[in-house]
């Protein structure tokens, strides 16, 4: 009866184990889901009389169904 019960106490454990992992990798879908992609601008500095192109990244932010860039003010 003893080998009986630890192959039900090792199914349960892998059960809860399986049910655990699916569970994080779905809650990790829905929050990429929901998550907007970066937007890579290009800016120009002016240093002197020459301007070097500069790469951004910016992060946008979600306003309802939409992402949009957010500008700070001043």
């Amino acid at each position: 009866m003893s080998e009986k019960r630890r192959t039900y106490e090792n199914f349960v454990i892998g059960l809860l184990t399986g049910v655990g992992v699916a569970a994080l990798f779905t809650w990790q879908l829905v929050k990429e889901r929901d998550a907007c992609e970066p937007v890579v601008d290009v800016e120009y500095r002016k240093v002197g009389r020459e301007s070097f192109p500069q790469t951004v990244i910016r992060r946008p932010v979600r306003d309802g169904n939409r992402c949009v860039l957010a500008e700070a003010s001043a």
